[in-house]
């Protein structure tokens, strides 16, 4: 596979950039457009932006990347990640149930500025390796301006299009004074919103308290204040009952996406058909830490928009094509219980299985998208949207007897990738990030490790006592 444009690259500082005009010749698109659907041809960029997709482009004074054999398909999405963690990658992998919030909430007091640039950095560059082009990333450890400013920062300096998922948490134990009342992180909020506006892959959205954290009238006014900044919200719900406590308050929309919700009953999943709002679906951390049964399926047979995540970096790597093969496993599981408890048992129906192989790719791509509010700019190979472009190799083996997306799901890895673009520049291009100096950034986050964890010689950190990690643990990351 020819990797490298035949007449050469534009060349920026430290980066590959598109120039204005390359086709992508002959490649297999999984495009995720319902008018074009799936098909061999070529994609032309122009600027950043999908131009054509048509059987065979042929400009003059275009650059050509031949393609023939290769994969082509919209960047993935990830809706729900955590990157302040990434600098403690491991740290959690072996906890289970409420042990992670004991070990690794009270750390998030401990991160200076310098260090949500590291862990943010390096989160989101190794989603960029393993394929993940747009993330929102939910912020627990918003301690002060500065610390969302590095994060910002972060997001744009590694090439992901990002949404910062700015947090109205209180951190009592960080021992910061960047915040004191609710209405100065709206004035910083506000302020960060304005300086971002224009920023074509940067932008903020709200990481909502849980409700069980907040008092009703808390929980009111962090809607009313993303609502007003007219910003996306993410919101943890791991208890019962929680998505009927905030439609009583008049504050479900299509603006809000439900994280995990495990515990949702039907009524619920009828009042958020509604109102409009989604889910995000964690698969490896609700079946491997959590122990919960998605009710996805069942979301979205009645029309709830439903999307995907990796989560935790503290507990895994941010690979979204690890998580479709995990949750087609953990779906099918849930369905093979409906049919048993029908006194069936594998009989393909219209309902079951929930999700067929292009369903899975949906929930990482276009459904993803729509979830974020972005379906207009990304999540399908479209005219008019941003070139945010997985190239997929299948050599040695080629396709094989399956299909292309089949070959994605469940053949492929972060290996296959031999491209990853963001807005028509190769950010990732043959398993390389394009703009990062990757062991300063190791360096950086090796620095950030062994501060946060009390290990550097300048480090005040004592080892966090059991009564800490018991309040943490009973209260689901709540500090008190």
């Amino acid at each position: 596979m020819l990797l490298n444009p035949v007449g050469g690259v534009g060349a920026g500082k430290g980066r590959t950039i598109m120039t204005r005009r390359t086709i992508l010749k002959d490649a297999y698109l999984l495009t995720m457009d319902e008018r074009l659907g799936q098909r061999t041809g070529d994609i032309l960029i122009e600027d950043g932006v999908i131009a054509d997709v048509a059987d065979s482009i042929r400009i003059a004074d275009a650059e050509l990347v031949n393609l023939a054999g290769a994969i082509v398909m919209p960047g993935m999405i990830d809706t729900h990640i955590h990157l302040w963690q990434s600098a403690i990658r491991g740290l959690a992998s072996e906890t289970w149930g409420r042990e992670y919030f004991g070990l690794v909430h009270p750390l998030s007091g401990r991160y200076r500025p310098a260090d949500m640039y590291a862990s943010t950095l390096g989160g989101a560059i190794e989603l960029l390796h393993s394929g993940t082009t747009t993330v929102f990333d939910f912020c627990h450890a918003t301690n002060s301006p500065q610390h969302a400013e590095a994060s910002l920062r972060a997001l744009d300096d590694s090439g992901i299009r990002g949404i910062f998922g700015f947090c109205f948490r209180h951190r009592p134990e960080a021992g910061i004074t960047g915040f004191t009342t609710f209405d100065e992180r709206h004035q910083v909020l506000e302020k960060l919103v304005a300086e971002w506006s224009e920023h074509e892959r940067v932008s903020l959205g709200v990481a909502l308290n849980n409700i069980d954290h907040v008092s009703p009238e808390v929980h009111t006014r962090e809607v009313e204040s993303a609502r007003r900044l007219g910003l996306r919200q993410s919101i943890h719900s791991n208890l019962p009952g929680q998505v009927s406590l905030s439609a009583g308050a008049g504050l479900l929309g299509e603006d809000i996406s439900w994280v995990h919700a495990g515990p949702i009953d039907d009524d619920e999943i009828d009042l958020l058909v509604e109102s409009g709002g989604s889910i995000a679906f964690t698969p490896e951390i609700e079946a491997a830490m959590m122990g919960i049964a998605p009710r996805v399926g069942a979301a979205r047979r009645r029309g709830v928009p439903v999307s995907i995540g990796t989560d935790v970096p503290s507990a895994l790597n941010g690979s979204l094509l690890t998580q479709l093969r995990i949750a087609r496993a953990v779906i099918h599981a849930v369905d093979g219980q409906t049919e048993r408890a029908q006194n069936r048992s594998g009989t393909r129906t219209a309902r079951h299985p929930s999700f067929d192989t292009m369903d899975l790719l949906r929930l990482a791509t276009i459904d993803g998208a729509r979830v974020l509010g972005m379906a207009d700019t990304i999540g399908s190979i479209s005219v008019g949207k941003a070139a945010d472009l997985l190239v997929i190799d299948t050599a040695p083996f080629g396709l094989a007897a399956g299909s292309a997306a089949d070959f994605v799901v469940y053949q492929s890895t972060a290996r296959n990738l031999a491209a990853v673009y963001v807005g028509g520049e190769a950010v990732v291009s043959e398993g390389r990030h394009t703009r990062a100096d990757l062991p300063r950034v190791r360096q950086q986050l090796d620095e950030t490790r062994d501060w946060v964890l009390g290990r550097s010689a300048d480090s005040e950190w004592p080892e966090i006592d059991e009564e800490t990690r018991a309040r943490y643990e009973a209260g689901q990351g709540k500090a008190s």
